[in-house]
């Protein structure tokens, strides 16, 4: 279906966005159907407890270098006060809901946030955040998960340099569909709908939709061992953004994927999981702006005994990038994370790690070389639960990135502070 959506001319591209949507809700509202007969046939012996959860917390934290300026700029010209450090105080309150009935499993989760900054306040800002999902079985082989994103964050200053608020909406639907044929034989059916909105213009990540399908075959071993094949394409346009041919931006984009994931374990104390990837990344209007590559990560946990546990990823993403002397972005990041289960009430963190990103596919001739950034951050942290619903944690952490282009170096030292109650 998602395959036969991208022969569509761009002017029909809204319109089978639309038909994506319908077949999501069609979907939808079929098995909301069938649970409702299944659930009325069940024993009312078989619906368990609501487990019902609020959540109340909240944080400070110190960032020396808000806006991630290089050390040559003054800040007073920059963001008009003599400092570039600052004090974000944060707050939430959350209710978590999980619910099981017969077969049928349902999930929400929604947070309210606020920030407000001592010096910026002009950053200050609330949101609001839910998931909801149901978790459906038509029969013991065949289930899957009906789920929805709402996320609202405020887009770090690492490569945004407008020194305003700007905050993205982030809004994601997803069907899937799991069936067991024989074995440990799986077919693995998805559709699904994202949208990412920013609140001011971002000229390097701008404003998109995309909805599209996905298809796969997963085998699973006694052992809990897996292997999954996968083919996902999508179509997607940008928002308010009209198309333009003197910086070439376009209105419009296909992309695909075909991966291949897997998870070994390996033993009782550690796991592998892998997955390989070849990205296509196709424009309406402007081939200039297209990419192709290999994506992917390699993670393995090792936990040699009950108190310590380590974490090694190295990973690589590509991702576009809207700009003259970039069309897309590849990085490359290795990172290291051992935690120590000091007693039963403290935890010891730590977290190294290292990012390579290349900027490529310029659409203007450059006498110079393409940028290219290096972002290295260690952090140390520790988490204190001195009674089972109740956690204090603090984490301090130090970023530095160098670049060829020195407006995008900068340094920086965070120290946060928070508390959590679950009740």
């Amino acid at each position: 279906m998602a395959e036969r959506a991208f022969q569509l001319g761009p002017r029909r591209q809204s319109v089978w966005i639309i038909r994506q949507r319908r077949l999501i809700r069609k979907v939808a509202l079929g098995l909301v159907a069938g649970m409702l007969v299944q659930s009325a046939a069940a024993q009312q012996g078989e619906s368990l407890p609501l487990k019902l959860a609020v959540v109340l917390g909240g944080s400070v934290m110190w960032d020396a270098n808000l806006f991630r300026l290089p050390g040559s700029v003054n800040p007073l010209t920059a963001v008009g006060k003599p400092n570039k450090d600052d004090r974000i105080n944060t707050a939430y309150l959350g209710l978590r809901i999980d619910k099981s009935f017969a077969q049928q499993r349902f999930q929400l989760d929604v947070t309210k946030t606020t920030t407000r900054f001592n010096s910026f306040t002009f950053l200050d800002f609330d949101a609001l955040d839910y998931r909801g999902a149901w978790l459906w079985h038509l029969t013991p082989r065949l289930g899957g998960t009906l789920s929805m994103d709402h996320r609202q964050t405020l887009v770090p200053f690492t490569d945004f340099r407008g020194f305003q608020r700007n905050v993205s909406n982030t809004d994601s639907r997803r069907f899937d569909l799991d069936g067991r044929l024989t074995g440990g034989w799986h077919v693995l059916l998805g559709v699904f709908d994202s949208e990412t909105k920013y609140t001011q213009a971002f000229l390097a990540q701008i404003s998109s939709r995309s909805t599209g399908a996905d298809a796969g075959l997963r085998y699973v071993a006694a052992s809990g061992s897996s292997v999954t094949a996968a083919r996902r394409s999508s179509k997607g346009s940008t928002l308010n953004q009209p198309l333009d041919p003197v910086n070439l931006i376009d209105d419009g984009f296909r992309l695909q994927e075909s991966e291949l994931q897997s998870t070994w374990l390996a033993s009782g104390k550690s796991t592998l999981t892998g997955r390989v990837a070849w990205i296509e990344r196709r424009h309406e209007h402007f081939a200039q702006r297209d990419f192709s590559g290999m994506a992917g990560n390699l993670d393995y946990s090792w936990t040699p005994t009950a108190k310590l546990r380590f974490a090694i990823s190295a990973r690589r993403e590509l991702g576009p990038w809207w700009e003259a002397l970039s069309s897309y972005t590849v990085s490359d990041t290795l990172s290291f994370a051992p935690t120590w289960q000091a007693t039963a009430k403290t935890a010891l963190r730590m977290r190294l790690d290292c990012t390579q990103r290349d900027h490529r596919g310029p659409i203007i001739a450059n006498p110079g070389p393409l940028r290219g950034d290096t972002a290295c951050s260690a952090g140390l942290g520790a988490d204190w639960t001195p009674l089972r619903y109740v956690t204090f944690s603090a984490n301090l952490q130090r970023d530095r990135r160098s670049s060829n282009y020195g407006a995008f170096e900068f340094d920086d030292t965070i120290a946060v502070v928070s508390a959590s109650l679950m009740f």
